[in-house]
């Protein structure tokens, strides 16, 4: 004597030689959330990115230190303020993948800049002016106290 199987989405009694669902539809339904519930998708990992950067963000006090830029989430950065302590950076990939107690450690090390902000902290020495005045004036000739273009960089 066989026993009854059921659907295991919709509890349907299951008939000839079904063994898991009633129809396609309802496969594609566990199919469905069986992919959502796992949390190595791409979206499970794009989820768990987006919250944790905006945690972060509010940790950080909401907005660019130097000039108070909140408005869009790709365009807010985590600067490391000293780089020789960096172990890793705060990416997608990283927000997504590594331990929260990680990243709230590498964090600490941070200030959050706007994308300009960042740019400009990173390099200084592309200030409009001082490019203009190396274009236009003398190349081989520094103000005193200013950088030449990709100064100190190999």
């Amino acid at each position: 004597m066989t026993q009854q199987l059921y659907c295991v989405v919709c509890e349907e009694p299951l008939n000839g030689q079904k063994r898991k669902f009633c129809s396609n539809n309802c496969k594609q339904k566990n199919h469905y959330h069986t992919v959502k519930a796992q949390t190595n998708t791409y979206h499970s990992q794009t989820m768990r990115f987006l919250k944790r950067k905006i945690e972060l963000i509010e940790m950080l006090g909401g907005s660019c230190a130097e000039c108070g830029y909140n408005d869009n989430l790709s365009a807010l950065h985590f600067h490391h303020k000293e780089a020789h302590k960096k172990e890793f950076k705060l990416g997608a990939r990283t927000l997504s993948n590594r331990s929260w107690e990680a990243i709230l450690k590498e964090v600490k090390k941070c200030e959050l800049l706007c994308a300009n902000c960042h740019s400009e902290e990173h390099n200084p020495e592309l200030n409009l002016e001082n490019v203009k005045r190396i274009i236009h004036g003398a190349p081989d000739r520094k103000l005193s106290g200013e950088k030449g273009v990709n100064s100190g960089k190999p």
